[in-house]
């Protein structure tokens, strides 16, 4: 008996440091029990995700999802399998009763995300767990108009994101074309927040668990069967069929709740009763069963967007009913719980056409249309796209544009339900004549553009990502056109501090950001003598494989010989010798001066060392050596010793 796992390459361990109770444990999955791994070998240690998986799976999985899988490891949105271990040798855990060993399992290697579930990541939004209390509660984020449209704001983002993803996996354009003929189409078929997982650090997502994926090369349609002989997909929908939460759902391909109703089993025999049954009988004529399709995929986006918006009233309707049941997994069981119920009980009227019924009126109506058209009760034709080219969205691009364009349209501050917009129109109602209204609200425009552009500021901090600098520029610019110094300076640090202080580039500043700071001193700051303070701290900060687009960057700006500034110092400096050959000593001498006096200040170091480097190329040091009368190998040694 052994807890480690001979691989392919590495060897893989559980790591028994991760989870609340220290045995590795992330998820149990519909086929697969997953765990935190160790991977080791050649002096290395990486983090890893170990997912078990029945050894009955084994051939379906190598000919099938693996396929899937290693076609798409292209994207970095996708989850990466690193290694499949068929024979787990003389490894064992306990599990469930049970154990986890070589005689019922096998292993897929796949990278670990650091990170929570979309379901997770929504849920932690507004509740906490508690470990002591062992329960759930609220967290302090206030449920408001600002922080409701905050957190759409992100969801949006997201859904946005995850229509790029699942562009790449579906292979169809707008037109409904492939955009690679050679390409499968591929379904992932289970769509849900819980497979979707957020990076912690970055807030990218990673599409996971293609367990039920399917490719198609020559259809649209993939038709499933729960009896591949007799070519049938149907099930007994009766009391004694169902199973415990979380487990396999067999009656659907896919997960209850998100599922599409093509996705669900024909039941096995007429029954007279509206419970217990195939729910969606009203649909029957419309669908055939098991027969799925990319429009399956969307009704499982639009469910998963459905869910995030409305998790709040979710959470809280559960907590009023077992407010201390204290799993760490306890919500998410509960509302996949509630879900396999609603179905079970005959209660699907709000299953398709999802709405915001019962969900707070902050969020934009422009986002209901779109859950409409994704969860659409299906009509005749729905999976063909000349049949309804309005009703449904057939290909994820169309679906992303709709997203994109109610992005675009949703204001930062409703009029009509922000309080603080409320009271500042009450205010306006006391104005005695036209004149004075437009002089307040000017004044108001005035004192309020500082604090409207720090809404933004604040907005984009949350969502960022390294691909948005232009907005980050954009965003700046205004924080430094507001009318008051004391601002635009208060705004120029936070901006600055923003940057180099962990996010978004580790504590370094990138020549991205310096040329953004750059071009905010020259358009905004006339006072050169504020300089200093910001160049040195770029000078200080700066990411090492970009110093000479930096260096150049704060060289540009020219700034008097009258403001003494280390950073410009240093930035010239190296800007100089970038621009000089071996033999230009009347600047590469005073590059070589400026060295000399920084190379004990530790805080420049990297930009030191930078410089260091520079001189030491070509026959620079010859030609040092001889204009200064000094030993060469001396002046090698001295900048060898910062390189």
């Amino acid at each position: 008996m052994s807890i480690s796992i001979k691989g392919t390459e590495f060897n893989y361990r559980i790591d028994t440091e991760y989870g609340i109770n220290h045995n590795g444990f992330i998820a149990e999955g519909t086929e697969s029990i997953v765990f935190k791994g160790i991977k080791y070998g050649n002096d290395l240690r990486y983090s890893c995700a170990l997912k078990f998986k029945p050894k009955f799976r084994l051939r379906d999985f190598m000919e099938r999802e693996y396929k899937i899988l290693e076609s798409m490891q292209t994207c970095r949105s996708v989850v990466r399998v690193l290694d499949v271990i068929e024979d787990l040798g003389d490894f064992s855990i306990p599990y469930g009763g049970g154990e986890i060993s070589a005689q019922n399992c096998f292993c897929v290697v796949e990278e670990y995300i650091d990170g929570d579930s979309l379901q997770d990541y929504c849920i932690k939004q507004w509740f906490r767990y508690d470990v002591t209390a062992r329960k759930w509660t609220r967290n302090s984020t206030e449920y408001t108009y600002r922080e409701i449209v905050k957190y759409q704001n992100q969801i949006v983002q997201f859904m946005i994101n995850l229509c790029e993803i699942m562009k790449f996996v579906s292979n169809v354009n707008s037109e409904n074309g492939k955009t690679d003929s050679n390409k499968p189409i591929i379904l992932h078929c289970d769509i849900k927040p819980e497979n979707i997982m957020v990076t912690k650090h970055g807030k990218e997502l990673v599409l996971i668990d293609f367990g039920r994926s399917q490719e198609l090369m020559d259809s649209n349609t993939y038709q499933h069967y729960s009896d591949p002989i007799n070519k049938t997909f149907i099930a007994d929908y009766g009391q004694n069929q169902w199973q415990d939460s979380g487990k396999d759902n067999f009656y659907a391909y896919g997960t209850v709740g998100y599922a599409a109703p093509e996705c669900y089993a024909k039941q096995i025999k007429q029954i007279t009763s509206s419970k217990s049954g195939f729910p969606f009988l009203d649909q029957k004529k419309a669908l055939t069963h098991g027969q799925v399709s990319i429009e399956s995929d969307i009704f499982g986006f639009g469910t998963t967007f459905w869910e995030c918006l409305s998790i709040y009233e979710i959470c809280m309707e559960i907590l009023k009913k077992a407010p201390n049941t204290g799993s760490p997994n306890f919500l998410n069981k509960a509302i996949t719980a509630m879900y396999e119920s609603n179905i079970h009980e005959g209660r699907t009227k709000d299953y398709c056409d999802r709405n915001f019924k019962n969900i707070d009126i902050a969020y934009h109506e422009s986002l209901e249309v779109i859950l409409k058209k994704c969860t659409h009760i299906r009509k005749i034709g729905f999976q063909t796209p000349v049949q309804t080219p309005e009703e449904y969205y057939h290909n994820f691009q169309d679906l992303q544009d709709d997203i994109e364009r109610a992005r675009d349209t949703i204001p930062s501050l409703d009029r009509k339900s922000d309080p603080l917009v409320r009271q500042m129109i009450g205010i306006s109602g006391f104005c005695s004549s036209l004149t004075i209204c437009f002089f307040v609200l000017f004044l108001i425009l005035i004192f309020s553009s500082n604090s409207l552009s720090w809404d933004k500021w604040n907005n984009l901090k949350s969502l960022y990502t390294d691909n948005q600098k232009p907005m980050l520029s954009d965003i700046a610019d205004e924080m430094l056109s507001v009318p008051f110094p004391e601002n635009r300076y208060e705004n120029l640090d936070e901006i600055i501090n923003f940057m180099y202080s962990g996010k978004p580039n580790d504590d370094v500043i990138d020549q991205d950001e310096a040329e953004i700071i750059a071009e905010l001193l020259n358009n905004h700051v006339q006072e050169q003598s504020r300089w200093g303070k910001y160049i040195d701290i770029i000078m200080q900060n700066p990411k090492t494989d970009n110093i000479d687009g930096i260096a150049k960057s704060i060289y540009l700006l020219n700034l008097s010989d009258e403001f003494e500034c280390n950073g410009y110092e240093l930035a010239s400096a190296i800007a100089q010798v970038n621009d000089s050959d071996d033999t230009e000593v009347d600047k590469l001498a005073p590059a070589y001066k400026v060295f000399i006096k920084y190379k004990n200040r530790s805080e420049y170091k990297t930009s030191v060392s930078k410089l260091a480097a520079k001189l030491m190329t070509g026959k620079k040091v010859d030609n040092l050596a001889a204009y200064l009368n000094r030993n060469r190998e001396d002046i090698r040694s001295e900048l060898n010793s910062f390189t």
